[in-house]
């Protein structure tokens, strides 16, 4: 085979599955990897790609990321189900060489379960690894370049091995930086760039545009709401802002345990910020230039496609808050003029200086703005062009639904803690979303879209229900609905836990409601409001019985909140209760956890 293949050039196909946006990102480094190298290169979405091309393709790098409950993303499903047709023949792919980088995140229990899939599945129908599949990790210190970066230089040695080609960067003057699309300024509007000043950049007019509202014409699940109520739910002096946040619009139906994805924006403090470093560093780019985005060698984004002021795009496309990972710091390098800063940020960027790079980095969340004031002689370099290959796109936030569409139509409410903290760095660290929701006014609109979450509810089975913080917001979607149909809760529990009774219980009145008039079984752990800490595990504990029966009777476990140590506390009280009440042995206890995981009886939605 390698001497058929060595006689060939292959056509690079680099395909994504990206739910938020990172796995496309990381396909589109693939691909600038391989425009560096000099080899031919596409890259796209799997459901924009032929199938029908797919027996004929020699070579294929699959970056695929995973939703849910180890579902594939929105833009491969279309592909994925294709691939699962019975009648495909176990040959049919006998031609393709191929390497998946799986992107996830180890707190789910399916952790890359879509790659896993995908790779399984081309084997069976008679494809060749280049290699093992690459499983990322968000929760690495590292995220996913601590696999990223390995996987991606043994990919590049092992094509030029079978293929018999050579993998070398060719960096020259027109390579420099591989640009995405052709931009271009076309119009200045108000500002003359021979008058601007820094009191010009301190009194920036703030915009008031949406520049995704066209994607509602383009996709119906794209919605505009209206904000009609933001109203905190813990007290004033609590060290944490949680909000309760109402978002009305027109004809939307949704169920509880789905999501709401959203659009967010800047801040107009990051934003003077931004224009702040340009005009200190000598980069003639100012807030009312028209920016024009046309195609060079990869699809523009829909958002992107017709022009735009460079204020709307650095207010409501570029990430400012955005952490720079090695790629972007490799892509600063290569602007660099001066010696010094040249020299560290390519020590940032080798393989010995990923400790380092955390250190600077990701240890103290440094963002991009922050990066780019540090290395002032190498940001007086940017331009417009090298701005949209460093910068990257806001990602959209996904929220836990917390209100039913029964008892409030027409509109959707999320809990939101506020993310705000300190590192060694001086400014307070903060949620681009949350900062920017907790903003919001009456009045004041958002670009939304609904999606099937992670959590499937089976109302004809008991339910028990752990949600300690913001994570109770899908049990309080599910429990409003119930109510409205059902009436009687006694089949749920909820174990709800937070620091005081009276400082951060969420919601607290409609739980309290619930239980007095739909005889819901309300639990909860203040675990401040006593000497000793009480967490919704003890609770637990404490109601092992009651678990046991309602387990016995076929019940099932929902949990949801912050991944770092109550699932697995959480977890551990459950094989505790299982091995006492149902007298099992630790190992037969082991087991009856993990088949109420395996058939979906013990389900979990967290994060980091």
């Amino acid at each position: 085979m390698k001497n058929i293949l060595s006689k060939m050039n292959p056509l690079i196909r680099i395909l994504y599955g990206s739910e938020t946006g990172t796995a496309q990102d990381v396909a589109e480094q693939i691909w600038k990897s391989a425009k560096r190298k000099g080899l031919q290169s596409a890259v796209s979405c799997l459901d924009d790609y032929n199938i029908q091309d797919l027996p004929s393709e020699q070579l294929i790098v699959f970056v695929v990321a995973t939703t849910g409950q180890g579902d594939p993303p929105a833009n491969m499903k279309q592909f994925w189900r294709h691939l699962l047709c019975k009648n495909l023949p176990a040959t049919m792919l006998q031609n393709l060489h191929y390497g998946i980088l799986g992107l996830g995140d180890s707190s789910y229990p399916k952790f890359n379960f879509a790659a896993k899939k995908l790779n399984k599945r081309l084997i069976q129908l008679g494809a060749t690894e280049l290699m093992s599949i690459g499983l990322a990790d968000d929760q690495h210190n590292l995220g996913i370049d601590a696999v990223f970066d390995p996987w991606v230089k043994i990919l590049w040695e092992n094509i030029a091995n079978v293929f018999d080609i050579s993998v070398k960067d060719k960096v020259n003057e027109k390579n420099l930086i591989i640009e995405r699309y052709d931009v271009s300024v076309i119009e200045m509007n108000q500002t003359n760039p021979i008058n601007i000043n820094s009191r010009l950049i301190n009194n920036l007019p703030q915009l008031n545009t949406n520049i995704y509202a066209q994607e509602t014409f383009l996709d119906s699940k794209v919605k505009i709401g209206t904000i009609v109520e933001n109203v905190r739910t813990t007290i004033e002096d609590h060290f944490q802002d949680v909000r309760l946040i109402s978002i009305k619009t027109n004809n939307i139906k949704y169920n509880p345990g789905d999501i709401v994805y959203i659009r967010p924006k800047n801040t107009f403090e990051q934003v003077k910020l931004f224009f702040s470093i340009l005009y200190e560093h000598g980069i003639k780019l100012f807030p009312d230039m028209v920016i024009q985005v046309s195609e060079k060698e990869i699809k523009v984004p829909f958002v992107l496609k017709r022009s735009l002021t460079l204020g709307e795009i650095v207010e409501q496309y570029w990430d400012l808050n955005f952490k720079p990972r090695r790629s972007t710091m490799y892509n600063l390098f290569l602007v660099s003029e001066n010696d010094l800063e040249k020299e560290k940020l390519y020590e940032l960027t080798s393989s010995v200086g990923q400790e380092e790079l955390y250190d600077y980095v990701n240890r103290p969340r440094r963002n991009i703005l922050e990066v780019l004031a540090d290395f002032p002689h190498t940001t007086s370099k940017l331009n417009i062009k090298w701005l949209f290959e460093i910068m990257s796109p806001i990602k959209p936030r996904p929220y836990s639904i917390a209100s039913s569409s029964k008892a409030t139509p027409n509109t959707v409410q999320i809990l939101v803690a506020i993310v705000k903290y300190k590192t060694r760095l001086m400014n307070p660290r903060f949620g681009l979303c949350s900062k920017w929701l907790a903003s919001l006014m009456e009045g004041d609109e958002v670009v939304f879209w609904l999606q099937k979450g992670t959590f499937h509810f089976d109302n004809n089975k008991p339910m028990i229900l752990i949600g300690p913080g913001t994570g109770v917001a899908p049990f309080r979607s599910l429990l409003l609905e119930r109510a409205m149909t059902e009436r009687n809760l006694e089949d749920c529990v909820l174990f709800f836990g937070c620091r005081n009774k009276e400082k951060d219980f969420h919601c607290k009145e409609d739980f309290k409601r619930l239980s007095k008039e739909n005889n819901l079984k309300l639990f909860c752990a203040f675990s401040r409001d006593q000497d000793h800490k009480i967490y919704v595990q003890h609770v637990i504990q404490q109601q092992g019985k009651l678990c046991w029966e309602f387990l016995q009777n076929h019940g099932n476990i929902h949990l949801a909140g912050n991944s770092r140590n109550m699932p697995n506390s959480v977890r551990d009280e459950f094989l505790n209760l299982v091995k006492q009440f149902g007298k099992l042995t630790k190992e037969e206890a082991r087991l009856f956890i993990e088949h109420l995981e395996k058939n979906n009886r013990y389900q979990t939605e967290t994060w980091g």
